[in-house]
């Protein structure tokens, strides 16, 4: 195999088995040995805040010297993104030596159940299959949707069980309702384990801890009221979390400050069984942090900022972002959302905030249709204008006065492909 075939096989659109159970990845799993079993996981389900949690998580158990497995989705820039070791991405050679593995017994397990697997179970395979080899102390493991039925979900009992925030997104898997989606995240909390969970409303703390208790495991809810925030800006937050006083991280946002708390709570669990997770790993982890992508400065001057908010929960923490950020100051937004998203009600949680909205739609099937959308923006007496590509985007941002704040955000194809960009 080469990297072209590797990638249509694990990130190409493929697979008509239903979400009903795991019985396709089970028996895939089966198959290659069950690598899965001989590794200990941190599992990360939620809606939004996944990848910036798992970056928090890993970094700080990096820190505390530990050898970090970290499998996350879906990429920016390129594929090996999505498997790291130590905060090293898999090398090619080393994916397609995975791929190849598993590969061999897609058509066998196809065949036997008569139905196509996903590229994401097939993707979580070759993790599985090349993080088995590389003893690891602890993998980071994002799920992709929802969590019960996620293909993750193959593993026994993770050492943690991380929820983070729940919103209305991919209803059409798993449910028009955030309690119907909070019951499919819990899927993750199995018998006694442990459970961390992020700061929620009433309806969802219930579901949580009704599956906890089934499961007679052990559950934190995250309580919003323990973090005193010091100091904001576009390049740190500060802020004290229980009796850890003066903590900084590099991810601007209030719910990176919950998202930060989640990864304290996660390392002071596992530094039950690993005494190298102290104080000072924690600190060092959160401060050496990072994510692309989210809320993430690619230029100073014009101010340009990139955010891969794409449902309405990610737009709302944006906005409040912004009202933060730069109070009283109105912004230019360049927005490229996908047309199933309901992207009008998007654009109206920042609309009071714009100078100008920019429209680029981010993928040439399945992105909206920018010039329609700018035109609609224009009948409600936004200033807009559609951008013909990410090249147009970056053109805009060239011809820019120095004072300008632009505000990237929709997609995070369109993120990845405007730090592509910014990154040649």
């Amino acid at each position: 195999m080469n990297m072209e075939e590797v990638t249509t096989l694990v990130n190409t659109n493929r697979g008509n088995g239903k979400k009903e159970n795991l019985d396709r990845m089970l028996l895939l799993m089966e198959k290659l040995g069950n690598p899965q079993n001989q590794l200990k996981f941190v599992h990360i389900a939620g809606t939004n805040g996944k990848g910036t949690t798992a970056s928090f998580i890993a970094s700080i158990l990096k820190e505390a010297g530990l050898r970090i497995g970290l499998f996350t989705s879906p990429h920016l820039e390129v594929l090996n993104e999505r498997i790291q070791i130590d905060q090293q991405h898999i090398s090619d050679e080393d994916f397609i030596a995975s791929t190849e593995k598993v590969a061999r017994y897609v058509d066998v397990v196809e065949k036997e159940l008569g139905e196509k697997l996903y590229s994401f179970e097939i993707l979580t395979a070759v993790a599985f299959v090349y993080f088995s080899q590389q003893v690891c102390d602890l993998i980071v493991l994002e799920t992709g949707i929802g969590g019960r039925l996620d293909s993750t979900n193959v593993i026994h009992t993770p050492e943690v069980a991380v929820i983070t925030s729940i919103g209305l997104d991919h209803m059409n898997m798993l449910g028009d309702t955030v309690d119907k989606i909070a019951k499919e995240k819990a899927g993750t909390i199995k018998a006694n384990g442990t459970a961390i969970v992020y700061d929620c409303e009433e309806v969802i703390r219930s579901v949580f801890e009704e599956k906890a208790k089934h499961e007679q495991a052990k559950l934190t809810i995250i309580d919003q009221e323990s973090i005193q925030v010091i100091a904001t800006s576009v390049k740190e937050q500060r802020f004290h979390y229980k009796d850890l006083h003066d903590l900084v991280i590099h991810m601007i946002g209030d719910h990176q400050l919950s998202n930060a708390t989640l990864a304290i709570e996660t390392a002071l669990t596992l530094s039950e069984q690993y005494e190298a997770i102290d104080e000072e790993a924690i600190r060092g982890g959160l401060n050496k942090a990072f994510w692309a992508g989210r809320m993430e400065t690619l230029q100073e001057q014009p101010l340009v900022l990139v955010d891969g908010a794409h449902n309405e929960q990610g737009v709302k923490a944006l906005s409040q972002n912004i009202r933060t950020l730069f109070p009283d100051q109105q912004v230019t937004f360049i927005v490229g959302m996908m047309k199933d998203k309901g992207y009008m009600d998007m654009i109206s949680e920042v609309k009071d905030l714009a100078s100008k909205i920019l429209t680029v739609s981010p993928d040439p099937w399945r992105g909206f249709d920018a010039e329609e959308v700018a035109n609609q923006l224009e009948k409600t007496g936004i200033s807009a204008q559609a951008l013909t590509s990410v090249d147009a985007v970056k053109a805009y941002i060239a011809s820019a006065g120095t004072e300008e704040i632009i505000i990237v955000f929709g997609s995070l194809y369109l993120v990845g492909d405007l730090r592509k960009q910014f990154s040649h």
